[in-house]
């Protein structure tokens, strides 16, 4: 036996509820409650939960989740994902990329980078490779024409 309802059973009670159960309004001190809790989220606000969103793999052992698109200043928010041992390849830059380690370490050429550090890279630049030998998570803010192209 399965938890599952099938079409048929979800039809009737679709039927059931449009003609058996009277609204209810809910208590006073509910509705206040409920309507509070929404006027303090800022209007236009969004929220992306951990297991919400979708990763795309960019590069063996590489995926990239997308958090936010900044239309008027052109940007992503991105998260990257590096298994053990991947490697993004060099790369150049259209626009700034601001980097934050969020957990592990990798290394841009020479330059080793762990948890809790930051990193900035100007329009124009060239990195070289990047690479996880342990894995890590790295939250990047790019121009969006650099994020197309990943």
């Amino acid at each position: 036996m399965t938890d599952l309802l099938a079409i048929d059973e979800l039809a009737l009670l679709d039927v059931v509820a449009a003609n058996a159960i009277e609204p209810v309004a809910p208590p006073p001190a509910l509705k206040s409650q409920i309507l509070q809790a929404v006027r303090t989220v800022p209007q236009g606000s969004t929220i992306t939960r951990a297991g919400e969103g979708m990763w795309s793999s960019v590069a063996p052992g590489i995926k990239v989740k997308t958090l936010a698109f900044d239309r008027e200043r052109r940007t992503a928010t991105l998260l990257m994902s590096f298994e053990p041992g991947a490697a993004m390849p060099e790369h150049d830059h259209h626009g700034p990329e601001q980097s934050y380690v969020v957990s592990g370490s990798c290394h841009i050429g020479s330059l080793y980078l762990r948890a809790g550090d930051f990193h900035t890279a100007p329009a124009g630049s060239h990195h070289a490779p990047v690479v996880s030998d342990d894995g890590c998570v790295l939250l990047l803010v790019v121009d969006q024409d650099d994020c197309r192209a990943a």
